[in-house]
């Protein structure tokens, strides 16, 4: 929301669009951002109904500050950072986590692609947080590579632990620790096979990062039919350790029928998409997707 002749409106709106994001209307955005004061932007939020985990963003009219104002915690510090640094504006954060640069919760589930099953656990998890103290994870889950941040540690014993990762999540309820599902990240992708590696890899994590998500968080790569094994032994390889294989599906069609094709792909496995597609590095095409 904002004047959409203006510069700041035109330069946040090309930095939405080129990083994936689907632009639509107010009413079915999770995401808000309102160019102008911050009085207004709370005025404008407040005015459309009211959705559950809406993060409304707040941008100076010439574009030298970015407020999260609602949900920062819950991801909002992260697009918030991301929108500043494109813009070559000042962050502003108040939250406790943000000036401390502790992560929440919330924000540890979505870079890692994890659903809270129990979810009246997370005010003691960001409890223990906010005590500047570590919260201990057990991960039961085969081939599970995490990002760690600041204020979260490993540990093997399930007595020390107070998060549990696993898909068998139904023999840990009862025993008061948060438990967490991996969510299944789907990434359809499109190349030629005169695309270098490198190129392919650059835009794999690009894209990953565009959504705040680990990189090594891909669980089912969908690639042309054309791909030859040398590449996807090189994807794989960068993606996966040897020990726990990428699950990969090949599909037939060209540069123009991916555009369509990415949805349908998605909507086949179950996904719903997160990222539209955008030509990333050398033509490369991307999209992303959750489960």
């Amino acid at each position: 929301m904002g004047k959409k002749g203006s510069a700041t409106f035109k330069s946040v709106f090309e930095i939405m669009d080129d990083l994936g994001y689907l632009i639509t209307y107010p009413t079915k955005a999770n995401v808000i951002i309102v160019i102008g004061s911050t009085e207004t932007a709370i005025k404008y939020f407040n005015k459309l109904n009211r959705r559950k985990n809406r993060i409304l963003i707040s941008i100076s009219e010439d574009g030298s500050y970015v407020i999260p104002l609602i949900g920062e915690t819950r991801g909002g510090s992260l697009l918030g950072s991301m929108i500043s640094d494109l813009l070559g504006a000042e962050l502003v954060l108040t939250s406790f986590f943000s000036q401390n640069v502790i992560s929440t919760l919330d924000e540890f589930l979505w870079v890692n692609g994890l659903k809270i099953i129990n979810p009246e656990t997370k005010s003691a998890v960001n409890r223990t947080l906010r005590e500047e103290k570590k919260v201990r994870i057990l991960v039961d889950c085969k081939c599970m590579e995490l990002k760690i941040n600041d204020g979260f540690e490993i540990v093997k014993e399930l007595d020390k632990a107070d998060i549990i990762v696993t898909k068998d999540y139904e023999k840990y309820i009862g025993t008061g620790k948060a438990i967490l599902k991996p969510r299944e990240i789907l990434f359809p992708i499109w190349f030629t096979n005169s695309t270098p590696l490198e190129t392919i890899i650059y835009s794999i994590f690009t894209t990953m990062k565009s959504a705040f998500l680990f990189e090594k968080r891909v669980d089912k790569l969908f690639v042309p039919q054309h791909t030859n094994m040398k590449f996807l032994d090189g994807i794989t390889h960068v993606l996966r350790t040897d020990v726990c294989k990428l699950d990969v599906e090949m599909y037939t069609t060209d540069e123009n029928d991916y555009m369509e094709l990415c949805s349908h792909i998605l909507s086949r496995n179950g996904g719903k998409l997160l990222l539209k597609p955008k030509k990333r590095a050398m033509g490369v095409i991307t999209c992303l997707g959750i489960k």
